[in-house]
């Protein structure tokens, strides 16, 4: 039977990492990021407009780190009590993440190999996706191309708490185990990039080849593990990174012009790309901080936009291009495409009204009610509330 104190623990614990409104805006900027830098690519966008939709490429890094810091929250919590129950920790986790995340994805998955943007395919044609192999160490396939950044999260979930285990195994407090586990998937994604890559002079395919790619990216999410290390045990540190917040906002703005520049000097100097990515995941991480310290504005309907779009972000990521190509076909069914969607003005709400009915619909009939049953299952073990956190 628990103790007391041990009962009280777990209840500290999970109101500690229960749903955070600046969080919510970390996650709600996030895929805003993500799907305006999609939108537009389409229609006829004013010449400036059109250049900042490659700041939808650092949606997907700031994704990263959120789901770094809540899953990095949720797993060092439990690590302290792997030395008696590692095994049901650590299924437990592996559980409530898969339902958290694969559910959804197979529908996509699916739906996807009969309207992919690119046309119809088989699903033989198609069997990696099923593993979250499209992309482990090689350039992502012309197939549901927004499944790559699901890859990078579900292999962190598999690997990363075999790791930590590994370090608790052998002995180590769960504090340090979560070190040792952290400065590995920092260092060695980085490793991977300097010795793995053989194309790192060909800039054009730079982002391919190493952005989208599971093994170079791994430590996206470790930054943000990194940050809930510091939440957990260095609270101190934490508090001032918040206070720093402009500089890290200063050095995220440089990453995302370096990007735009078409990453000057590196064609020349191929040895300092693997650093590229490194400093970025480090800017965006240093972020969340700052994010975590936020809190619910004066304007309601801004705050229930934000709450409402942060809980069906999942849903809005993955269905946001099929809501896109509804509202196209649309168009087309009633003979209005050639006169509505060289109009931004028109097109672009269109979008987003049928990127957001499609998303708000997936996730009433199929995130919500699995996440019920999953919690219904997990009923009377600890597992602290993950306020929707994983994979964008």
């Amino acid at each position: 039977m628990m103790s007391n104190d041990h009962a009280m623990t777990h209840v500290n614990e999970k109101r500690d990492v229960s749903r955070n409104f600046g969080l919510d805006v970390c996650r709600t900027a996030a895929i805003l990021l993500v799907v305006s830098g999609h939108t537009l690519q389409h229609s006829n966008p004013h010449p400036i407009l059109a250049k900042l939709g490659m700041c939808g490429l650092f949606g997907v890094d700031l994704f990263f780190c959120l789901s770094g810091f809540l899953i990095g929250r949720i797993l060092l919590a439990e690590a302290k009590h792997w030395p008696v129950g590692h095994e049901a920790g650590l299924f437990g986790f592996w559980y409530r993440r898969w339902m958290r995340t694969l559910p959804l994805y197979f529908v996509n998955f699916i739906v996807s190999l009969r309207y992919d943007w690119r046309g119809a395919t088989r699903l033989v044609d198609q069997l990696p996706y099923l593993l979250f192999c499209q992309n482990l160490a090689w350039k992502m396939p012309d197939f549901f191309r927004l499944s790559w950044s699901l890859a990078v999260e579900e292999w962190f979930y598999l690997t990363f708490p075999l790791v930590l285990l590994v370090f608790c195994a052998l002995g180590k407090s769960a504090r340090r185990a979560a070190l040792l586990a952290i400065a590995v998937f920092i260092s060695v994604p980085f490793l991977f990039r300097i010795f793995l890559p053989a194309h790192l002079t060909d800039m054009p395919i730079f982002d391919e080849g190493l952005r989208n790619i599971v093994v170079f990216r791994l430590d996206s999410i470790g930054f943000g593990v990194l940050i809930a290390y510091l939440y957990m045990w260095k609270k101190d540190w934490f508090a001032t990174l918040a206070k720093c917040w402009p500089l890290f906002a200063i050095l995220v703005a440089a990453c995302i012009a370096y990007t735009k520049s078409g990453y000057v000097g590196l064609a020349d100097s191929p040895a300092l790309a693997p650093f590229y990515f490194l400093i970025s995941s480090f800017a965006f991480a240093m972020l969340i901080p700052k994010f975590n310290s936020l809190k619910p504005t004066r304007f309601s309907l801004l705050n229930s936009f934000v709450t409402y779009t942060s809980k069906i972000s999942y849903s809005l990521y993955l269905g946001h291009i099929f809501g896109f190509m509804i509202a196209m076909d649309c168009l087309r069914k009633f003979g209005l495409f050639d006169a509505v969607y060289p109009n931004p003005w028109i097109t672009y709400p269109l979008f987003w009204a049928t990127g957001y009915v499609l998303a708000s619909a997936t996730y009433l009939t199929i995130e919500r009610p699995i996440l019920k049953l999953r919690d219904k299952r997990s009923h009377g073990a600890f597992h602290p509330v993950e306020a929707d956190a994983g994979a964008p």
